[in-house]
């Protein structure tokens, strides 16, 4: 099982989906997405729940939101939507790779192999998304 904070997911998609790589490399790439996907809509399910919760409403019901599209929170919870919303952001997932094992290896052989240099944040996703697979081989 796959382990990573629903912070870390949003971070790792965009990597991962960024990568130049062959074509059958590239196959094994999306399936780990894909997976990694499902898991990150799990997380806006969950997100939206709380602003359902301690989210601002307008005369008709709706939920409002800043020019900035950030949804605007009640004053007397916000703290308590905050923390819950934190706590959720920190929450490991896991994410079962049984079923493309095969290709999670050869995604990581390619990975390793990789003639490209990273740094900062990338080199930071790089290494936690690789320590992680490589756990899973």
């Amino acid at each position: 099982m796959l382990s990573l904070k629903n912070q870390e997911l949003a971070p790792v998609i965009n990597f991962l989906t960024a990568l130049e790589l062959s074509p059958k490399a590239s196959r094994c790439r999306s399936k780990l997405v894909k997976k990694l996907m499902e898991k990150y809509e799990e997380f806006g399910e969950d997100e939206k729940s709380l602003f359902e919760k301690y989210g601002k409403r307008d005369e008709t019901g709706e939920l409002l939101k800043s020019e900035e599209g950030v949804y605007k929170l009640v004053e007397d919870t916000a703290a308590e939507c905050l923390t819950e919303q934190q706590s959720l952001v920190d929450e490991e997932v896991t994410i079962n790779l049984d079923e493309i094992k095969d290709k999670v290896k050869f995604l990581v052989s390619k990975l390793d192999k990789l003639d490209v240099k990273f740094s900062g944040n990338d080199a930071v996703i790089y290494d936690v998304l690789m320590d992680k697979l490589e756990e899973e081989i």
